[in-house]
């Protein structure tokens, strides 16, 4: 009986002595994230959007996806597109290589890439596209939006040549909405045209063309520069005589704003203007516009006037 007792006393303690180390384990063992129980993976877009400029119909464009951890299996992982709320419509807008994105084994990350239809896609236009990453199980839906926008490639000589300047310098000081101006690329700066006689005789004005960002395409005047005499303009000498332009000028009560801008598709300029005398002081803020149009144009508008 006693080596039974010791056998039963030596059982408990090794069920207990189990027991203590299964606890101990479940302590040391991390807890699983949320939407990782059962084997789920949590799958979304690196970004909640993405603004892409459509130049042709051939370059594709990558819309990140990844998970949180590397996975332990290659997945797959549907995309749907939300037509409803959606205002570019697939396979007229734009096309998408798959509806399925696959996540290889030992990684977190892949790309689902798409292309804009260029000619679907009119100039000013911005279509929005809205996916959706189907993943069974996943409690929070990975979406994304997506921007299309025209864009043409840049060529400094589609602004080169005869272009109407609409102008609210000329409507104010020269009693005329628009003129006809003639412009040429600089030739030492590639992204440099300019604009000859912008306003008064012998006063060419320069104005670069930045080209980094096809989605933003800023124009900027290269510096202050001398518009005309101030005799010309207001029929008398004012300082030195020298009227100025320059980037927009912060005035009292009003904070200059505006950027300046081109279009590579629709070949037109709007520049945001600051109009000083040097020692006297600042005349105004001024809108001008250009659009650029055929010689043929320019010899009717010559002939017959605006």
């Amino acid at each position: 009986m006693e080596i039974y007792h010791n056998i039963m006393n030596i059982k408990h303690l090794l069920i207990l002595g189990i027991a203590l180390v299964a606890f101990a384990c479940k302590a040391d063992k991390p807890a699983m994230e949320k939407g990782d129980l059962d084997g789920q993976v949590v799958v979304s877009f690196s970004e909640d959007s993405y603004n892409f400029g459509v130049i042709d119909s051939e370059e594709w464009f990558e819309i990140p996806i990844s998970t949180k951890k590397a996975l332990n299996s290659t997945k797959s992982f549907g995309v749907e597109v939300i037509a409803s709320e959606s205002s570019a419509v697939e396979d007229y807008h734009f096309v998408m290589e798959s509806h399925t994105v696959t996540i290889a084994e030992g990684t977190r990350k892949a790309a689902l890439r798409i292309k804009g239809l260029h000619e679907a896609i009119a100039p000013g236009q911005v279509l929005r596209l809205k996916l959706q990453l189907v993943n069974d199980g996943q409690e929070e839906v990975a979406e994304s939006i997506i921007t299309l926008q025209r864009c043409c490639v840049f060529d400094i000589n589609n602004f080169s040549g005869y272009a109407i300047l609409t102008s609210t310098w000329s409507l104010e000081y020269m009693n005329t909405q628009s003129r006809l101006v003639h412009t040429h690329p600089d030739k030492d700066e590639s992204d440099v045209v300019v604009i000859e006689d912008m306003f008064y005789e012998n006063y060419d004005i320069r104005v670069k063309l930045h080209t980094e960002d096809r989605l933003n395409p800023i124009a900027e005047l290269c510096g202050p520069q001398v518009l005309g005499s101030t005799g010309e303009a207001f029929g008398t000498i004012y300082g030195n005589g020298k009227l100025m332009v320059d980037r927009p000028i912060e005035m009292e009560g009003l904070a200059a704003a505006g950027a300046s801008y081109y279009s590579t598709c629709e070949n037109f300029l709007f520049i945001y203007t600051g109009m000083y005398v040097e020692e006297v002081g600042v005349v105004g803020n001024f809108v001008n516009i250009l659009e650029w149009i055929s010689d043929e144009e320019a010899e009717r508008i010559m002939r017959e006037g605006f």
